[in-house]
C-alpha cells in the first residue's frame, strides 16, 4: 500500500487501497485466515486530502497484521520532501504490532535518530542503499574502502549477467553502477568511460585501471 505511482494508484493498488479501508479489512482477515506465514503490511499517510494512516494501521492490526512499515510521505509527496517521522511516531503509540519506520534514512546515525525519535522498532531503507548496501552494517560512507566497491561492484556485476544473460544485465546494472562509482570519489570524466564499457569484462578492467589503490 505504498507505491504512489499513477498507474497503480490511480488503479486502486499500492497507495490507493489506502482509499479503501474495508478492502484492506478483508484483504488481511483473508490473507491472515489461509496463511500460515505472518503477513505484513506497507503504508504512506495517505493522501494530502485523506492522511487515513491511523485507521488503516488499526485495520491492518485487527484483522490479523503482524506488523506494519510506514512510510512518512503522502502519495502525493512520492519521494520528495521530508519524512514526517512524527506521524510514524503516531502510528506507533495506536498499535500494539511492530512498527517499521520508512522515509530519509539515509545513514547508520539516521538509523538510531529514527528509532529513539519514532519508537519503532525497526527501520526500513530503500534509495539510500542503492550503490551503498554497507548502510546495512551501519557502516558510513567514509568507512567503505575502493576495496570493499571493487568487490561489491564485481559480485553484483556477476549476479547480474548471470540472472539477465550478459548484454541485459549490463544495461540494468549501469544505475547501480553509477552510485557505486560515485564511492570511489572518481571525476566524472573517468566515472563516465567506465559506464559506457559494453562488457562485463571491459567493465571491471576499465573500473581497476582507474582505481588506483588497486594497481
Amino acid at each position: 500500500m505504498g507505491c504512489p505511482s499513477k498507474t497503480v494508484a490511480n488503479r486502486g493498488a499500492g497507495v490507493g487501497l489506502m482509499r479503501t479501508p474495508l478492502k484492506i479489512a478483508q484483504i488481511f482477515r483473508k490473507l491472515t485466515a489461509a496463511l500460515e506465514v505472518p503477513v505484513t503490511g506497507k503504508i504512506r499517510l495517505g493522501w494530502e486530502d485523506l492522511r487515513n494512516y491511523l485507521l488503516v494501521a488499526r485495520i491492518v492490526e485487527e484483522n490479523g497484521g503482524a506488523a506494519l512499515a510506514v512510510h512518512g510521505r503522502t502519495k502525493e509527496q512520492g519521494y520528495r520532501g521530508e519524512a514526517d517521522w512524527d506521524a510514524i511516531a503516531e502510528v506507533k503509540a495506536a498499535v500494539k504490532i511492530p512498527v517499521i519506520g520508512n522515509g530519509d534514512v539515509k545513514s547508520p546515525a539516521d538509523i538510531n535518530r529514527m528509532k529513539q525519535y519514532t519508537g519503532c522498532q525497526a527501520v526500513m531503507i530503500g534509495r539510500a542503499a542503492v550503490g551503498n548496501p554497507w548502510i546495512f552494517s551501519r557502516l558510513e560512507r567514509t568507512q567503505v574502502t575502493p576495496e570493499m566497491v571493487h568487490r561489491m561492484v564485481s559480485q553484483h556485476l556477476e549476479r547480474n549477467v548471470t540472472f539477465y544473460g550478459s548484454n541485459k544485465g549490463m544495461i540494468l546494472f549501469r544505475k547501480h553502477a553509477m552510485q557505486y562509482l560515485k564511492l570511489q570519489r572518481l571525476p566524472r570524466a573517468v566515472r563516465t568511460e567506465i559506464l559506457l564499457q559494453l562488457t562485463p569484462q571491459d567493465f571491471l578492467l576499465q573500473l581497476e585501471k582507474n582505481s588506483p589503490s588497486l594497481n
